[in-house]
């Protein structure tokens, strides 16, 4: 299996989980996001609400839209940043820097990686987004969408494919400044651990993979 391949699986992968896990809770950020001003305390008391007038499948309302268009997403986004490290370690190699593999990044290149692949996952993340805060916030007593795709059926035929892309350049913003922050965290947060401990980067534990992720996802989320 290439190396490219393995890449779009393990973002297939994570990108649905990520979907199924996130799902309840972005659904709550939307609602208190769109709800008018003091409908909502706090997010327990939007959480409650919904399961009480809506029931517990509400929270995964407009889940299929990011669940069909995740896959494609992550594994775009990790596609494209995995490649543009390899040509930055075969460039690193050449000047005669980033260690023996190359694979020493600086900070500017983890960034531009990163920025790159948010771009790329901006393409399909954007009018995925769009359907799933349309589904989301859309009333439940005679929704004007019965679904994804009669959704997209009606905004483009009303605005055409165009209509899909709606706010497109604040979603390239949003994705090149997140994703080129988060990756240069994790990164930098990978580095230290194997410094520190002078290991390999195979060798540093799933549990510290994942919360330098959650520390890193939750730094740049905090300032967007």
């Amino acid at each position: 299996m290439s190396k490219t391949v393995k890449d779009l699986t393990a973002g297939t992968a994570g990108g649905i989980l990520q979907v199924l896990v996130g799902q309840p809770f972005d659904i709550v950020k939307v609602r208190m996001q769109t709800a008018p001003k003091g409908t909502y305390s706090g997010m327990v008391q939007c959480a409650t609400g919904i399961l009480k007038n809506e029931g517990p499948l509400a929270f995964y309302k407009g889940t299929l839209s990011p669940l069909l268009g995740i896959g494609v997403c992550v594994s775009i986004q990790f596609a494209v940043l995995e490649s543009t490290k390899r040509y930055f370690a075969a460039q690193n190699i050449q000047r005669g820097r980033g260690g023996s593999d190359g694979k020493e990044y600086t900070g500017g290149q983890l960034v531009l990686a990163g920025a790159l692949a948010g771009i790329a996952n901006g393409f399909v993340s954007g009018p995925v987004e769009h359907i799933r805060i349309r589904l989301q916030t859309q009333p439940s007593v005679n929704p004007p969408y019965a679904g994804p795709f009669d959704a997209v059926r009606k905004i483009t035929s009303q605005y055409g494919i165009p209509g899909l892309f709606k706010g497109q350049t604040a979603t390239f913003a949003r994705e090149a400044v997140g994703y080129g922050a988060y990756f240069w965290a994790y990164e930098s947060l990978m580095r230290w651990e194997m410094k520190r401990k002078s290991i390999s980067r195979e060798e540093i534990p799933a549990t510290k993979t994942v919360l330098f992720g959650a520390a890193a996802g939750y730094a740049v989320s905090s300032h967007l």
